[in-house]
């Protein structure tokens, strides 16, 4: 796997189409925006079959399906780590937010990771954006070569 020589504007590209799109399992999360990014980086899928799922917990059970409870089991089980700080643009990154883990992509400014915030029984959602977290709350990080 190698990056793209227009990896940058391809990855900003993918951020603002996640910035701009409404919130929901399997299609606009932390999971397929950082999806996104890998493919928007190096023109490879990671981990394709690790979507198609439509609600919260539908993701939950097909991370479990393939051994995975969380993110970070899954991008470590193909990815190499790198120490938190040592992450560069383009690496992805995990971080816990309000207990959970939540998956993203380093930026120039930050961890950027999807948000969704709604009512998690009805799957009503009512505000979804990319927040930015300093590198600083990296829980562990991956490169992307």
């Amino acid at each position: 796997m190698t990056r793209h020589a227009d990896w940058e504007a391809r990855l900003n590209a993918a951020l603002e189409k996640h910035r701009d799109l409404a919130g929901a399992w399997g299609f606009s999360d932390c999971w397929v925006m950082e999806q996104d990014a890998y493919f928007a980086v190096t023109g490879e899928k990671l981990l394709p079959h690790l979507s198609g799922y439509k609600t919260e917990r539908g993701g939950y059970k097909l991370f479990a399906k393939s051994g995975f409870v969380t993110v970070e089991q899954a991008l470590e089980s193909v990815l190499p780590s790198v120490p938190p700080l040592m992450a560069q643009r383009g690496d992805l990154a995990v971080i816990e937010r309000e207990g959970v883990l939540s998956c993203g992509v380093v930026t120039a400014i930050g961890v950027a990771v999807k948000t969704i915030y709604g009512d998690a029984e009805t799957q009503i959602i009512s505000h979804a954006a990319l927040e930015y977290h300093p590198i600083t709350k990296i829980k562990s990080a991956f490169r992307v070569n």
